[in-house]
């Protein structure tokens, strides 16, 4: 790809990449952090109308510097003389976007100012004009350039009409103060990577555009082109050094040491209230955030903590105004005056609070999990050991919490909980709330514009403008609204604690749920009867035996029983760590954003009730068994005798992927089930 040098008019008011690289204010956050918030707000903000599903893949791997040095003219030889051979990189891609669309070809500056591809590649600080976007292009992705050697690689495909175009640039921004830059005469430490157009005297650059100049690129990173009718953006950062980068502390926390994991949690910290949110999709229209990292997806009962999981639910409470759960505790916060344009009647938020104890918070053994002041960022250890501390979250509309306030002025300062219990809270904003004339006079006419207006490029905090107030007593607002409830000023106090209190003590002197039941199916006569009677369960299985075919598919012998004239599935589920979720369970998680991971082919029958057969399932003819299969994740054995049938048999299991562990299952039309899990 051709250079260009960014100009250097000493008569203009052009910033340096020095500046740029300091514009973003936020120093206490790691830079992995500002870099999740950003590209996930840029990804969310470009959804497609009226889908369900917004979907960003993030990759952390490793490429070879060579290859791609050989398309960056002008730092060939630097990268080569400071990279030797394999270096990391982080792409972010995503999918059920727009893509970077608009013109960056027009010398219109009207023109340009509305096109997408030119304010993220071009600008700085160029606001986004959606209604409910996240914020502005420019200063929030100085995150790219900070993460890694100051590349970034920017790719895109956008429908133009009923065409579809791909587009791929290149960008440096570096201090041309660093002695070790890459481009050293370069005196604003900017430059971009493209092709020039056909006119000499035209010293613009443009994207690439060839689908397999593109492709050539992207197969450095193994990554593809979209295809069909994908549209989307995918943003390529090479060459990555610290990623917590603004974290001076040298004790870091597990998550904090490992790239994969540092991005996981990032996107569980800041993005919860839209992660895999069906309620946020149902109550805003928005789509619901779908994310992966090295294409594992981050699903509830496999990999997201406890803690964040918590947080979703008292968002979701929030935004709905009503409680998820009987702990969680909804109540609206009212200004007085110079607010909503109708104070008494409208809201200007809700507040959802709870006490959460370390045994919710799954902080005891066997789980053992981090504090939530840890999962938060948090390094203060008298604080986390006390951990007694009152957390408020608070977002607007596009679900990115912009702070957690720890023991601020959300929450009031007055102890309130039992030794060791937090207090967790979400503050979500009356977005649509119309705003009184003084605050229509200077062009917000509802509160989300507002809070919109009063965030700084990292999106870190809500500070009132001049003259106006209305955040300051949201927050002092709310924390009397929790004080009251805690102290005795709100008239569901009494009915709360007591219904806690019943919890404790009901835990201390009565038997646990379950307590006496056992695995079989009890059925039970009416009290004239003398006996009761106990039956079996209906259906079991058990794996034999397990053997690899490839790194694909695997082949399992087992033996099924089931009890007479009965319909019996076998069926795969996902183990995961709070629960296994059959294909219907996870279609209803993930949606269509990820198929269920496994498939069951090349079912044979070996023997039933000792009788040998060895067969396809499709060939077997007896009186007593039927065989079929309505579905790949499951396959049927009906029963047609009041006999025990004891079935052996084997499958393949085709997976799609490493990420998950198998577990076989069967349920009988009396719905007891039992299975197996695969090593």
């Amino acid at each position: 790809m051709k250079l260009k040098n960014a100009p250097n008019d000493l008569q203009s008011m052009a910033q340096d990449g020095d500046a740029i690289l300091r514009s973003l204010q936020n120093k206490s956050l790691p830079i992995v952090d500002l870099m999740i918030r950003e590209s996930l707000q840029n990804s969310l903000d470009a959804t497609l109308p009226n889908v369900e599903n917004t979907i960003v893949d993030f990759n952390i791997g490793k490429f070879n510097s060579h290859e791609l040095s050989a398309h960056l003219e002008g730092i060939e030889n630097k990268l080569n003389e400071r990279y030797e051979g394999l270096e990391d990189f982080i792409s972010i891609g995503d999918k059920n976007t727009h893509g970077l669309t608009g013109d960056f070809r027009s010398n219109n500056a009207y023109e340009l100012n509305k096109s997408n591809f030119y304010k993220l590649v071009f600008g700085i600080g160029k606001n986004q004009e959606a209604e409910g976007a996240g914020g502005s292009w420019g200063l929030g992705k100085t995150s790219y350039f900070r993460i890694g050697a100051g590349i970034v690689i920017y790719y895109t495909r956008v429908k133009n009409g009923e065409e579809y175009e791909e587009r791929l640039i290149a960008s440096l921004i570096e201090s041309p103060k660093e002695e070790s830059r890459l481009l050293p005469h370069n005196v604003r430490g900017i430059a971009w990577w493209g092709e020039y157009g056909n006119e000499a005297t035209d010293d613009r650059i443009f994207p690439l555009t060839d689908k397999d100049q593109i492709s050539e690129i992207l197969k450095i990173f193994n990554l593809t082109n979209y295809e069909n009718e994908e549209t989307g953006t995918t943003i390529i950062i090479p060459y990555i050094k610290n990623m917590q980068k603004n974290n001076e502390d040298n004790d870091l926390y597990p998550w904090e040491k490992d790239k994969e994991l540092a991005i996981k949690y990032a996107i569980q910290r800041w993005y919860n209230p839209r992660l895999n949110n069906f309620e946020y999709n149902h109550f805003l229209g928005n789509s619901k955030l779908i994310a992966r990292v090295n294409s594992e997806p981050l699903i509830d009962e496999y990999n997201i903590e406890q803690f964040f999981k918590i947080m979703r639910d008292l968002y979701t409470s929030a935004l709905s105004t009503k409680p998820q759960e009987k702990s969680i505790n909804v109540k609206p916060i009212y200004l007085k005056r110079n607010g909503m344009k109708q104070p008494s009647e409208i809201p200007v938020g809700h507040v959802a609070f709870k006490e959460a104890t370390k045994e919710e918070l799954e902080m005891v053994a066997p789980n053992n999990r981090f504090s939530p002041l840890q999962l938060i960022g948090y390094k203060n250890d008298k604080k986390i050991e006390d951990n007694n501390s009152k957390i408020i979250a608070y977002c607007r509309k596009p679900g990115m919490i912009v702070e957690y306030s720890v023991d601020g002025e959300w929450a009031p300062k007055a102890n309130l909980l039992n030794n060791n219990n937090l207090l967790l809270g979400f503050f979500v904003p009356n977005s649509n709330g119309e705003l009184t004339t003084k605050f229509e006079n200077e062009g917000y006419n509802y509160l989300e514009q507002y809070l919109r207006a009063t965030e700084n490029a990292d999106h870190a905090n809500w500070i009132d403008e001049d003259g106006f107030g209305i955040i300051q007593r949201m927050k002092t607002t709310t924390s009397k609204v929790i004080n009251d409830f805690y102290q005795g000023g709100d008239n569901e106090k009494q009915s709360s604690a007591t219904s806690g209190i019943s919890r404790k003590f009901g835990k201390m002197f009565l038997p646990p749920k379950n307590y006496g039941r056992t695995s079989t199916n009890k059925k039970l006569d009416n009290k004239n009867t003398r006996t009761s009677t106990t039956k079996n369960r209906l259906a079991d299985i058990n794996v034999l035996t397990s053997e690899p075919i490839n790194e694909n598919r695997v082949k399992v012998t087992f033996k099924a029983s089931i009890k007479g004239t009965s319909l019996n599935a076998i069926f795969l589920e996902v183990l995961t760590q709070e629960k296994k979720m059959t294909k219907k369970d996870w279609e209803k998680n993930m949606g269509d954003a990820l198929a269920f991971p496994f498939e069951i082919s090349d079912i044979f029958v070996d023997e039933i009730n000792g009788d040998p057969y060895r067969l396809p399932y499709t060939q077997i003819d007896d009186s007593r068994v039927r065989v079929f299969q309505n579905d790949n994740s499951e396959f049927i054995i009906e029963s047609l005798v009041e006999e025990k049938i004891e079935l052996t048999g084997s499958m393949i299991i085709n997976t799609k992927t490493f990420s998950f562990i198998p577990n076989i299952s069967i349920a009988s039309n009396k719905y007891s089930e039992n299975g197996d899990e695969l090593d």
